[in-house]
């Protein structure tokens, strides 16, 4: 199996937007999945607080104290992952990197990463596309595959972008 392949890149995205949906974040919910190559589960995370951390406490949720509280879906699903070497994995994620995600996607050697079509960078609010773009340009100069793809199988329009 080759989660690449325009059915399984529909599945995983909706089974990233499932779990993003779990995020307590009231305007914002993320969710990331990692996969090997052929499809072996690895990893999950939606944007949220730290194990641990009581996050029904509603000064924790406003702006801008939230962005020092919440972690990001990806860099959740990456260090939650029960593997160290994700070199041979896919990201599948609902919104496109922020750049310091992007780092860490470098770092842990994913090479692919599948974003949500709807919610590429260029798509994004205003406020972020600046720091998305970095983490685009990023990517692409470390050899990391962009796969812009929709969670619809039924409606894939893929856009491969690599440096």
């Amino acid at each position: 199996m080759d989660v690449t392949k325009k059915k399984w890149m529909g599945r995983l995205l909706k089974m990233a937007r499932e779990i993003g949906d779990w995020s307590k974040d009231e305007s914002t919910q993320v969710g990331a999945v990692i996969t090997t190559n052929d499809g072996k589960p690895i990893s999950w995370g939606f944007n949220g607080m730290p194990m641990g951390i009581d996050d029904d406490i509603p000064e924790r949720h406003e702006r801008p104290i939230k962005y020092k509280w919440f972690g990001h879906a990806e860099q959740n699903a990456m260090d939650l992952s029960p593997i160290g070497d994700l070199s041979d994995c896919v990201m599948f994620v609902t919104f496109s990197p922020c750049a310091r995600c992007a780092q860490s996607i470098i770092n842990k050697k994913i090479k692919t990463v599948v974003v949500d079509a709807n919610f590429t960078f260029d798509k994004m609010p205003e406020r972020w596309q600046e720091d998305m773009k970095v983490a685009v340009e990023m990517l692409e100069e470390a050899g990391v595959k962009i796969i812009a793809a929709y969670p619809d199988s039924s409606t894939v329009d893929t856009a491969t972008r690599q440096a």
